[in-house]
């Protein structure tokens, strides 16, 4: 697969993450955001991962994308990335050995 800078890879690691307006799922390697649809997930699985992207999109539209933090944006944060994780653990479990995922954690 031709990733958005036109050089190919494999798409064989990839990263849990959330980001404004994208799905949750990236490779590793080349940093592209891929479709959740192809990963083998449960809808309910697909349907609280793409809850918690537009979570942290909320956040982001709170802060003013990360110039207005307040002193309670730590706590939406750090609640944020206690979910991620919980929903990773959920997506290893769906995904099995055949993927190798890593998570990374709520930032703003």
């Amino acid at each position: 697969m031709t990733n958005f800078s036109g050089t190919k890879c494999s798409h064989d690691k990839y990263r849990m993450e959330a980001d404004h307006s994208s799905d949750p799922l990236w490779c590793s390697k080349c940093g592209c955001n891929l479709d959740i649809d192809g990963f083998p997930l449960s809808d309910e699985l697909k349907s609280e991962l793409m809850n918690w992207v537009i979570e942290y999109g909320k956040i982001l539209e709170q802060t003013d994308y990360g110039e207005k933090i307040k002193r309670d944006t730590a706590i939406l944060v750090k609640s944020h990335d206690e979910k991620g994780r919980r929903l990773y653990q959920k997506l290893k479990f769906e995904l099995g050995d055949r993927y190798e995922v890593n998570y990374i954690h709520t930032s703003l």
